[in-house]
Formats: structure tokens, sequence, C-alpha cells
């Protein structure tokens, strides 16, 4: 298996496993990891992901580019490469975590964008080099101006040029830079810590960030009011909100969303 998932305690760890090819990625990585998506979204007991690769060296360094050029037919283009659920991880409501633990170039970087919170080992290097070979970034130049700025995203793009774990800080690609060997425990802490929380509000806040980075202000605030009235006076809601009132520990919360389609807002528009 090219990609691995591990569930535990309501944490799904999705690993990319091709560490003798720095974790680049073949047809079937892609496919498995649109599946590891699809499950972490339809599995009730699933509250967040982690996305890794194999080793040290490597988070992947994207599409393996020798496979791609030798098993395509010379008429093929890139989407058969890209199952729709490749993009799946973008939509799902679940948080997603990347632990990058090196090279994160190409569709790797991709792949990290996919995720809601970047953490990154002090070695790990970011680059979307696709313009080298006239190729074109096309999910990068949608994510990469979201995320650092419009000059930070059209400086990686156009020039190729990768950049280390400190400039990827200062520019806001990831939050956190972590010593490699503290990486994934601390992928874990912030796993665990979201899953502490109320499972519907982290899903609801994640779904109200995402719409409205590309929503007016009156459709951000007409979907947030239509989320108030569907948590307001939940079980979970009032258990936590009765556990602060009387000082004592709420317990873990239901992880069963009843009713919620794979888009919080799905059939409602």
């Amino acid at each position: 298996m090219s990609v691995l998932i591990e569930v535990s305690d309501g944490i799904a760890v999705i690993t990319i496993d091709r560490p003798s090819k720095l974790n680049a990625m073949d047809p079937d990585a892609y496919e498995a990891i649109g599946e590891a998506f699809l499950r972490i979204e339809n599995d009730p007991d699933i509250l967040v992901g982690i996305v890794t690769g194999v080793g040290h060296k490597a988070f992947s360094a994207g599409a393996d580019l020798k496979e791609m050029h030798s098993d395509r037919p010379d008429d093929a283009g890139w989407e058969p490469w890209r199952p729709t659920r490749w993009d799946f991880g973008l939509g799902t409501s679940k948080p997603l975590i990347a632990a990058v633990n090196g090279y994160a170039l190409a569709g790797g970087l991709e792949l990290a964008l996919v995720c809601d919170i970047r953490i990154a080992s002090s070695s790990a290097v970011f680059g979307a080099p696709e313009v080298k070979w006239d190729l074109l970034d096309g999910y990068g130049a949608y994510r990469l101006p979201r995320v650092v700025g419009l000059s930070n995203a059209m400086d990686l793009l156009l020039t190729g040029r990768f950049i280390d774990a400190e400039e990827a800080l200062r520019i806001g690609l990831v939050s956190q830079i972590v010593e490699g060997g503290a990486l994934m425990q601390h992928a874990q802490e912030i796993a665990q810590t979201i899953c502490a929380n109320g499972s519907l509000a982290v899903r609801m806040t994640k779904e109200l960030v995402q719409r409205g980075l590309d929503s007016s202000v009156e459709a951000h605030f007409r979907l947030m009011h239509m989320f108030y009235d569907r948590i307001d006076g939940s079980d979970s809601q009032r258990e936590r909100l009765d556990s602060f009132a009387s000082k004592r520990p709420s317990g873990r919360p239901s992880t069963s969303i009843p009713d919620q389609p794979n888009s919080l807002t799905e059939g409602s528009r």
C-alpha cells in the first residue's frame, strides 16, 4: 500500500508510504488519498485528520513525473491523474492537519494546502516548481494567494523557487515549526485539542471560514445565522454550557451529528 490510514481516538493519520521516491505520488496514491478523505468525512467516529509522509526526508515531492510520463499516452492530459476525490479534502467538513516532515513540492505542496493547519519540521522545504517543467500549478494558483497573499504566491508560482521552513513560517504558509522528532507528537496534540471541542461547532466554524473567503459579507452573515439556528439548543451545547456553569468537566462531545450532509449547507443554498 502506497498510502496508509490509521484511526485511533477520533484521529485519522494518512501517511504516504513511498520513501524511495521521496513520497512522490503515483495514480494509486492519489486515488488512495481521495479514498482516505472520503473515509474521514463519512465516518462519524473520526473528528480530525492528519496527513504526513513516511520518514524524515519528504512529506511528498509531488507527482511521480517519471511514472506519469512513461505510463500515459502521448495525448493524455494531467486530469486522469487527478481523481475527483483528490479535491475532496478541501470540501471535507472535518479539520485536516498537515505534518510536513521534509520536501513538500508541487503536488505535495498542493496536498499540504488542502489541509487547514500546517506545521513543519525544521528541515521542511516548500516549492511550486511546475513552471520549470512547463506545467501548470492550477490548485496552487487557487490556494496559495488565499494562504500567503498575492505577492508571496506569485513569487513562489512564477519563479518555482524553494523556501525553507523559516520563510514558510514568515509568510504564513505554516503556523509552527517543530523539531523533526516531535512533529507527529505535536500534530497529535493539536488534533486532540480539536477533538475535545464541540464537534458540530468545529465543523461549522471551518465551513464559515472557507466560504467566507469567497463570499460577500451579507452571504457570510446569512450562513452564520443559519448555523446559529442549527447549533443553538443542541444536546452537546447544553451539556457543555451546563458543565461550564457548574465548573465540572464536560464529557467527550458526541461524534454523531444527525441529519448532516457532507456539506453542512448542502440542500440549503
